[in-house]
């Protein structure tokens, strides 16, 4: 069985997502009083950033192999924002990027 490869789109919000999760003071939600209930944000580890950061290495490497002009004119974009680390692709401050 094989399996079709993602849309560009679909890879670029993982990528949104990726970048949201790298970047310094990302929180996720907790829900210590079990499913349902109010969350809790909790801020990300050193560890969960560094598997957000391989994780979006690999789905940039993804969306060059699916849509490599795509890729590069987000690439060309991003690295124009002055809050953009292009040694990471971390930036926005630990800003949720917008859709």
């Amino acid at each position: 069985m094989s399996s079709l490869p993602r849309t560009p789109q679909t890879i670029a919000r993982t990528v949104q997502d990726l970048l949201y999760a790298v970047s310094a003071g990302s929180v996720r939600n907790t829900y210590p009083r079990g499913a349902g209930t109010k969350p809790v944000p909790v801020e990300l580890t050193p560890a969960e950033r560094a598997v957000a950061a391989s994780q979006l290495a690999d789905v940039l490497q993804e969306w060059g192999d699916v849509d490599p002009e795509g890729r590069n004119a987000w690439e060309t974009a991003f690295l124009q924002d002055p809050e953009a680390d292009p040694e990471t692709y971390a930036g926005r401050q630990g800003r949720r990027p917008v859709r």
